[in-house]
């Protein structure tokens, strides 16, 4: 496919994915992005294992294996049994986690006399807990944040658009 047109499908992905993200917040977005793409290569995979027994007589399982479980995943996701929100919970509570770890590492850090060092990773620490802590403890913090990354991700895409449209020396 040619690269220009590529990087405008992109950019237009990015683009309706942003505003989805930014009205519906992430989880529902998600689950049906990610559903329906597991599924279109769910069944990729399932017709090129096809086509390879076809004319090798041969299957490999890792190619079945791949192919169904993006099959199931896909389904449950636009079913509604599996989602993306427990996935980023368990991603906020790892930042919550890797906070602390900075604040405690970044005390010790000062310990032992490196000023700079000590100071930036108990502040990049703090930000992380206060944040995810938002993120968990208040609604209205999590809805302003979706649509935060909704226009930033939508943004970007109109960026990856014009960028497409730009020669080198332009960009």
């Amino acid at each position: 496919m040619d690269k220009k047109l590529s990087t405008i499908i992109e950019g237009v992905v990015l683009v309706v994915l942003g505003i989805l993200v930014a009205i519906f917040g992430a989880t529902a977005v998600l689950d049906i992005y990610f559903g329906i793409l597991f599924l279109v290569f769910g069944v990729a995979l399932t017709v090129l294992a096809i086509v390879k027994i076809a004319k090798t007589k041969e299957l490999e399982f890792s190619t079945t294996f791949l192919a169904s479980a993006l099959l199931v995943i896909g389904s449950s996701l636009l079913a509604g049994f599996l989602t993306f929100g427990v996935l980023i919970n368990v991603i906020v509570l790892l930042l919550i986690a890797l906070g602390a770890g900075l604040i405690f590492y970044g005390v010790f850090t000062l310990v032992k006399k490196e000023t700079f060092a000590g100071i930036f990773q108990i502040v990049i620490g703090v930000v992380l807990v206060v944040l995810a802590s938002l993120y968990l403890a208040i609604p209205e913090f999590r809805t302003a944040f979706w649509i935060i990354v909704g226009i930033v991700m939508a943004l970007y895409g109109v960026l990856t658009i014009v960028s497409a449209f730009l020669t080198k020396k332009e960009k």
